[in-house]
């Protein structure tokens, strides 16, 4: 047997289904005592509903001791979680921090950029590259013209010759064209150069803003990460006593449905028996006079199509014929309650529904059943 399961259940007060005390100590029976003609109800009923109700005191238990066997163990990961976040966002708050430093370094080296970029003139630029690029080509055809006339003069060639003036202009318009591509390119180059300067000084720090919003948003999000951690663990270490409210709650409608099938099971009886006992019908389930009193309901306001048929010679009573409310179809001959306790109170008695009945041993009176409609 679980070591959380007991044999002994506590949950229905002794003698739940016994009866209540009314008035004057009698005492108004639910269970089929001495003092109703209903039979009890099936106690296989009872038995089985108390067997399931200890099922779920046994779960309960076992589902509260699991729970704290667990909470320690929650708890530990909880904390571990917590605090990788908060290592997560102290390290993304350094990268913020070392972003924005770096980006406060490299302002200055955009603002000179910036400032190059804005003060190179590309026209100025141009005739410096283009001077460079000519000079260079003249210089070359010039040491290229001077090993030529070496080479002429080696072969014997006159410089004052045809030929050689021939070569002479050849020359002199290859350095022409070359001296005029050179300038064209350096115009060129001229023009890449100033692009170059305004796109370095454009993106010098492009990445850093992000960079720093990034690591912000990180740290944001580490932060609401550790939030969820512990509302996790909140929820984890709370499922286990909500899943025994669960079983707790489940119980209390077990119990209620047990109550109400007893009910249901002797109200069931209480209207077979009222097929043939008036009284029963009159008072229903769980209302009829125990065995320590014996009198006859005889309230006025039980009674139906009364009629006065004499009076008793001992007592002076005034006795009816009369129908009760829940049996039209019988009529019966005696008093009424309230002209008895004017005279014998000690007769009458008051049930806890406010109605009267009469002790007719008490007057030696016989209350009697008979034939035929009203008189």
């Amino acid at each position: 047997m679980s070591r959380f399961h007991s044999t002994e259940f506590d949950l229905l007060p002794e003698r739940a289904f016994a009866g209540r005390p009314g008035r004057f100590g009698q005492r108004l029976t639910y269970e089929g005592s001495k003092g109703s003609s209903t039979p009890a109800p099936d106690p296989r009923l009872v038995e089985a509903q108390i067997r399931s109700m200890g099922v779920q005191d046994d779960v309960i238990q076992r589902i509260v001791a699991t729970s704290e066997e667990m909470m320690p163990l929650q708890r530990e990961q909880m904390q571990f979680g917590l605090d990788a976040a908060r290592t997560a966002y102290t390290q993304a708050q350094a990268d913020r921090d070392y972003t924005l430093a770096r980006r406060g370094v490299l302002s200055g080296l955009q603002d000179r950029l910036t400032e190059d970029a804005r003060s190179f003139n590309t026209e100025d630029r141009r005739d410096q590259l283009a001077g460079q690029a000519t000079a260079d080509v003249s210089q070359a055809f010039g040491v290229a013209r001077e090993a030529q006339a070496r080479d002429l003069a080696r072969r014997g060639v006159n410089p004052a010759s045809g030929a050689f003036a021939a070569m002479s202009t050849r020359s002199m318009t290859d350095e022409a064209l070359a001296r005029a591509g050179a300038a064209n390119t350096a115009r060129t180059a001229a023009r890449q150069e100033g692009f170059a300067l305004t796109d370095r000084a454009t993106n010098a720090l492009a990445g850093y803003p992000s960079m720093s919003m990034q690591a912000t948003g990180a740290g944001a999000g580490y932060g609401g990460m550790g939030l969820n951690l512990a509302n996790s663990g909140l929820a984890g270490m709370n499922a286990g006593f909500g899943q025994a409210a669960g079983v707790a709650g489940q119980m209390g409608s077990n119990a209620t449905n047990m109550y109400g099938a007893q009910a249901q099971y002797k109200l069931g009886q209480d209207r077979l028996a009222a097929e043939s006992d008036p009284f029963a019908s009159l008072l229903g389930a769980g209302a009829q006079l125990g065995a320590a009193w014996l009198g006859k309901p005889s309230d006025r306001r039980l009674k139906a199509n009364i009629a006065l048929v004499g009076k008793d010679e001992r007592t002076g009573l005034n006795l009816y014929e009369f129908a009760y409310v829940g049996a039209p179809q019988r009529r019966f001959r005696g008093v009424m309650a309230d002209e008895v306790e004017s005279r014998f109170p000690a007769a009458v008695v008051y049930d806890d529904l406010g109605f009267a009945s009469v002790d007719y041993a008490m007057l030696g009176i016989e209350m009697a059943e008979v034939q035929g409609e009203p008189a």
